[in-house]
């Protein structure tokens, strides 16, 4: 299969959905607006390219089977137009690889470069339990909110200040919150931007707070 078919409208959709978490086919009907056969299709499709991956498990109300799609794995199809190097590949990434990536794709290029040399200087830091999110509210030049359990990250960033090529400083502000307090900030959530979250935190809490809401 031609790569560039993988991301037609209709698969797309399904790949943003699910980037929330695992759906059915019926679900992924309902929320895409068109037919579960059309979805059952395009899942296939996905699924022989190794985008996402099925999972059968037990329906209690009913007594049957129910399927239930994720995505695998990080992937990014990357299409590059440079003076001397023009190509494009399916890729897969690691957890760096994909904040760089998310890194790039905010609206702001100016920060881009701060944002990166930040994740840079705590990288090493941080464990898969941890996450990072950038809070574009905030009166600060570039606000980092770190949502990490460990006492010891509130001692060793606090801020740091970033000079790029052209001579340019901006200072990084790290805010340092327990789950318990980030779970706290409520809809204010809404507006952060996820960098490194391997944990899914931020959508889980997201989701936890529509639950109490209805």
């Amino acid at each position: 299969m031609e790569q560039e078919t993988l991301f037609t409208a209709s698969k797309w959709d399904i790949l943003k959905i699910l980037s929330s978490g695992s759906k059915s086919p019926l679900q992924l009907a309902k929320l895409s607006n068109t037919s579960v056969a059309n979805i059952s299709q395009q899942l296939r499709l996905l699924e022989m390219a190794g985008l996402v991956q099925s999972k059968r498990i037990s329906n209690r109300d009913k007594g049957q089977p129910r399927l239930l799609y994720s995505l695998v794995g990080n992937h990014s199809f990357l299409i590059a137009s440079a003076q001397d190097f023009v190509d494009k590949k399916l890729l897969k990434l690691s957890e760096y690889n994909k904040v760089i990536l998310k890194i790039w794709f905010l609206d702001n290029p100016a920060i881009h470069y701060f944002l990166e040399k930040a994740f840079w200087q705590i990288e090493a830091s941080m464990t898969e339990k941890d996450s990072l999110v950038y809070d574009p509210t905030s009166s600060d030049e570039i606000s980092l909110i770190i949502i990490s359990d460990n006492p010891s990250l509130k001692k060793e960033f606090r801020k740091m200040a970033v000079k790029n090529s052209e001579g340019i400083s901006k200072t990084v502000t790290f805010n340092v919150k327990t789950f318990a307090e980030f779970k706290k900030l409520g809809a204010a959530q809404a507006k952060l931007y996820a960098l490194y979250d391997p944990s899914n935190i931020l959508n889980q809490r997201r989701g936890e707070d529509l639950r109490d809401k209805n």
